[in-house]
């Protein structure tokens, strides 16, 4: 059974499980209380996460909704932010000045990598070569994941 949902959340074409379950998961609530408060077997909501498009993008659309509110917050909280820092650091508080100069990608433990333009071709070329074997396995995954979808598993 279908259940319409004319509220315009994205929730629209799942069913009335799978609201709750939305629901549930959108509360905090773990995969394994989920399915119990449901009545739907921890597999099912697993399979709905991933493999159910609808589900999947209401699921979605909750997270890009929740980031935009946490983002706006925080833009709200830099002025306060700022002056805590601003006081920290006239304190003497050597931990904050650290730590803003880690955020700010000015302290980095990483090395500036090869000077030579060989050695940097060399590198290029390994990661470029790194970054095509992740890709044929990720689409060997997804081919596998299809099969199993297809065979019902």
């Amino acid at each position: 059974m279908v259940m319409q949902n004319d509220s315009g959340n994205g929730n629209e074409g799942l069913a009335v499980e799978q609201q709750t379950a939305l629901e549930l998961l959108l509360l905090g609530k773990s995969v394994a209380e989920t399915a119990k408060s449901t009545g739907v077997s921890r597999q099912t909501v697993h399979r709905w996460l991933k493999h159910d498009a609808t589900f999947r993008a209401a699921y979605n659309e909750w997270h890009d909704q929740l980031k935009e509110s946490s983002r706006s917050r925080l833009l709200m909280l830099t002025d306060k932010a700022t002056d805590a820092l601003e006081k920290a650091l006239e304190a003497g508080d050597a931990r904050a000045a650290l730590q803003l100069l880690k955020g700010m990608g000015l302290i980095k433990d990483e090395p500036a990598g090869p000077t030579d333009p060989q050695e940097v071709k060399k590198s290029m070329e390994m990661e470029e070569k790194r970054r095509k074997i992740a890709l044929r396995r990720e689409r060997g995954k997804l081919e596998n994941e299809d099969q199993t979808a297809e065979l019902g598993w």
